[in-house]
C-alpha cells in the first residue's frame, strides 16, 4: 500500500473468475502506472484494490443490477462504439460479477465507474495506449511488454479513464437514464 498518496486503477474484469481480469494501477502523484497483473478469484481483486488504497475504479463491465440491454448501451452502439450488450452469453455472468464487486467496493468507500477500454481508444483519437501515456505524461513503471497482453493493455487503459475522470480532464461521457459509460475525449 501506498499510504497517503492519491491511487486510481482500472480493472478489466472477466466473466470467469479462471480468467485473467487484468488490473492496473496508477500513481497520480508520480504520474505512473505502477502496477499491472491478472487477478483471478474476486477476494483477489478485493485484496488488490484494497492493498493499494484505491479511491477510484473504471472497470470494464456493464455495470446494472441485472443484464439488460440498457439505452446507454443503444446510444453508445449508435455513436459507434461496439460495446456487447449486457444480454448476450456470458456477458450475462460478467453484469452479476461487476454489481457483486461494485457493492462491495461502494461499501468500502471506493467510487467504480464504468468504461470500455476499446471504445475509449477510439475516442481518444490515438492509435495505442503508449501514445496515449505519451501524450498525457504517464509513466509506465512496469514491462511494457506487459501491454501485449490484451486484458492487461485494456486495464491500463481503464486505469487513464480513471485518471481522467479523477482529475476532471479529457473525459467523454455516453450517459443515459440507465448508465453512464466513461470514454477518453480526442487528445489533441
Amino acid at each position: 500500500m501506498i499510504s497517503g498518496v492519491p491511487i486510481v486503477a482500472g480493472l478489466d474484469l472477466a466473466a470467469n473468475p479462471k480468467r485473467c481480469s487484468g488490473y492496473a494501477s496508477l500513481n497520480l502523484n508520480e504520474m505512473s502506472i505502477w502496477k499491472i497483473k491478472c487477478l483471478y478469484k474476486d477476494s483477489e481483486i478485493i485484496s488488490e484494490v484494497w492493498k493499494d488504497n484505491v479511491k477510484l475504479i473504471a472497470m470494464d463491465a456493464p455495470i446494472s443490477p441485472q443484464p439488460i440491454f440498457r439505452n446507454v448501451d443503444r446510444k453508445a452502439i449508435k455513436m459507434g462504439y461496439r460495446v456487447l450488450p449486457p444480454t448476450l452469453g456470458a456477458m450475462r455472468i460478467l453484469v452479476k460479477r461487476a454489481w457483486k464487486l461494485c457493492n462491495i467496493f461502494s461499501t468500502k468507500g471506493i467510487k467504480v465507474i464504468e468504461t470500455h477500454p476499446k471504445s475509449a481508444l477510439k475516442s481518444s483519437s490515438m492509435k495505442s495506449v503508449e501514445e496515449i501515456l505519451a501524450k498525457l505524461n504517464i509513466k509506465l513503471d512496469v514491462d511494457p511488454n506487459l501491454l501485449s497482453i490484451r486484458d492487461l493493455r485494456d486495464a491500463v487503459i481503464s486505469a487513464i479513464v480513471a485518471y481522467c475522470y479523477y482529475m476532471k480532464k479529457h473525459l467523454m461521457e455516453i450517459k443515459n437514464s440507465d448508465g453512464t459509460i466513461y470514454l477518453i475525449s480526442s487528445l489533441p
